[in-house]
Parts: structure tokens; C-alpha cells; sequence
């Protein structure tokens, strides 16, 4: 089969062919339908600096989000079935340990995670233990179920969030941003503020129900928050952007006790200036989310999809072969919604 892999450290990887996989007891063999680019995925394309810290075993199959059909079930396997289509949950819990036993099986000690320490999603076939694989209709066009998992990223950043009932900035606007401004209204946030750096991102955040897009580039949303809110500032903020600048500022426009939740990947350390009275002395809470909450996070995203709340083709940037993965790399940053690829 074809796959797109990291073969060695540094930058780049190659489409190369490899051998279908065969699976143990606890697994099954997924025909890929359609798999999303990430942002991760674009590091470990690129190897940063985070990535090559993270001592990953090479070669490596990368990819993570996605969509397909089960072709094969381990003889232990009684929850799915051949012929059955599934996303994947990208994190491989235990089940074992004490945080999958206090149910934080997103935040296992022992976990795994596709693409990374499990070979992933950017080839003809995946295979991955039955418990990270999560049962969708046959009529889910594929293209969208391989958004499912950042969307659901951004219910599990907005419920931790607690941001029914409080005005709510979003920082950053790429693909988890965007889902976020939508998904806050729905979670019942009183008014959402956007801020990026991108025109078309910010245009396209107000189509999904931001109440106000701010340029940071050109405008102090700090205070534009500020004034709006009567001195007050906001209940919860969502980060996405990871620099350091913008998560200092973002002490400054939270409400006492507010809280942010960080979402987005921190290159290295994070200095926050004047930490005592900015956050200590106004009990802010800074939290971080990995993934989602398994499954509670599933369930809640299917209910908004089922309501029919939730329009994925707003997710949906691009759509090409796999063999054109580094267009892909090119266009992506420049997109509203993911790079699908079709292997």
C-alpha cells in the first residue's frame, strides 16, 4: 500500500510503498477514506524542535485524523464490526493505569497516539486497537468525518472552558479557532470575540457567529474587549496561537477568576510577566487540554451533529489525492478548513 512516511529526523518525508498491516487480537484494519492535514502533522513534516525532542520511533507512518471503513476485527474484538465506518480518536488509552481508572483515558500514563507511536492515517490502510476507534453513520460523507477529531478538540477546550453563560475570546483562528467561535455559541457563550491576524479568517469568523473579529495586528483587542465589557474583560479564553505575547495580554483582558484554556502547541518555555498580580492575586485558572475526553467528548459532538447545528463543509479547505501531499503542505496555512487527502 501507499503511505506517507518519516523515514529518518529533519525535514521532509516520502510516499513509499509498504506492506497492508496485520493486526492483533484488541485491533482493527481500517480501509482509509479520507484523512485531514494537521498543523502537528506539519511539524513532524518540518521537525521542529518540539518534534525532534519527542524522541519518535522512525520510520513512520504519519497522519491522525480521518475517516474509514473496518475491512478486518481482532478475535478479541466485540464492539465493531467489518463493513462498520469509524474516525479515530488519536489517543490510545491503557486502560490500566490510574488515570484511565479515574477517567482520563485522553491523558493515560501509558498512552499512545496514532501518527506518533502508532503508525497513522496517510495511507490506503490504518490499524489501531478498538478502543480509540469511534463508530459514525455510513451516510458521514468522509471528508467530513476526518474533521471530526480537532472538532471535537474544540468541544473538549470549550466545556473544560465552562463558557455557557460568559463573553469568551478566541486567539488564533485556524481550523480548531474557527471551530471553537462556532461551537461557543452553541455551548451558550453570551458573546464571542475573535482575534487573528488573518482577513479571511477573521471574515470567516463572523460567518460562524463571532460577534466581533479583531485584527491584532492592527487594532488593541485588549481594550476593544475591555471597553465592550464595561472594564470587566472576559470568563473564559480560548488560546490556540501559543506566542507568548498574546498569552501574556490575554492575562489582562480575563475577568477575575476567569480562566484560559490552552489549546495550542508552546515552542520551548512560557514566561508570564508580572505573574503575582496578574494571575495569582486574581485567582485566574490556566488550564490545557490534550485531545478529548474519551468518550465523553464523542457524545457530546454527536449530539450537536445530529441536531444538524453543525455544517462540517465550513471545515473542508481543500481536497486532493494523497499523492499531492505537498501542495497540501503549501496551501494549508493559508486555508479556512483542513487539507483533505484521499490515499
Amino acid at each position: 500500500m501507499k503511505a506517507l512516511r518519516k523515514l529518518k529526523p529533519g525535514y521532509g518525508a516520502e510516499l513509499v510503498d509498504i506492506p497492508i498491516p496485520s493486526i492483533e487480537a484488541d485491533e482493527v484494519l481500517i480501509k482509509v477514506k479520507a484523512t485531514a492535514l494537521c498543523k502537528s502533522d506539519i511539524d513532524v513534516y518540518n521537525w521542529t524542535p518540539l518534534v525532534a525532542s519527542a524522541n519518535y520511533r522512525l520510520p513512520l507512518t504519519m497522519g491522525h485524523e480521518f475517516l474509514g471503513e473496518i475491512v478486518e476485527v481482532g478475535n478479541a474484538v466485540r464492539t465493531l464490526k467489518v463493513g462498520e465506518h469509524v474516525v479515530g480518536e488519536t489517543h490510545v488509552p491503557c486502560l490500566r493505569c490510574k488515570s484511565c481508572w479515574n477517567n482520563n483515558m485522553h491523558i493515560c500514563d501509558n498512552m499512545g497516539v496514532l501518527g506518533r507511536s502508532y503508525q497513522g492515517s496517510f495511507a490506503e490502510y490504518i490499524k489501531m486497537p478498538a478502543v480509540s476507534a469511534i463508530n459514525v453513520s455510513k451516510d458521514l460523507p468522509p471528508k467530513y468525518g476526518a474533521v471530526m477529531e480537532p472538532l471535537a478538540t474544540a468541544v473538549h477546550a470549550l466545556m473544560k472552558g465552562q463558557v455557557w453563560g460568559k463573553p469568551v475570546v478566541v486567539l488564533g483562528c485556524g481550523v480548531i479557532g474557527l471551530m471553537s467561535v462556532q461551537l461557543a455559541k452553541l455551548l451558550g457563550a453570551t458573546r464571542v470575540y475573535a482575534v487573528s491576524t488573518s482577513l479571511n479568517k477573521l471574515e470567516k469568523a463572523v460567518a460562524l457567529g463571532a460577534d466581533k473579529a479583531i485584527n491584532s495586528r492592527t487594532e488593541d483587542w485588549v481594550q476593544i474587549i475591555l471597553d465592550e465589557t464595561h472594564g470587566y474583560g472576559v470568563g473564559t479564553a480560548i488560546e490556540t496561537t501559543g506566542n507568548e505575547g498574546i498569552i501574556n495580554r490575554t492575562m489582562d483582558v480575563l475577568q477575575k477568576a476567569g480562566t484560559c484554556v490552552f489549546v495550542g502547541m508552546i515552542e520551548g518555555g512560557l514566561n508570564i510577566e508580572r505573574y503575582m498580580d496578574r494571575v495569582v492575586y486574581r485567582e485566574l485558572i490556566l488550564t490545557g487540554i490534550f485531545g478529548r475526553r474519551i468518550y465523553e467528548t464523542w457524545n457530546v459532538l454527536n449530539e450537536y451533529l445530529d441536531s444538524g447545528y453543525i455544517d462540517l463543509s465550513n471545515y473542508v479547505g481543500a481536497e486532493m489525492p494523497l499523492t499531492e501531499f505537498e501542495r497540501g503542505l503549501k496551501e494549508s496555512s493559508s486555508l479556512t478548513g483542513r487539507v483533505i487527502f484521499y490515499p
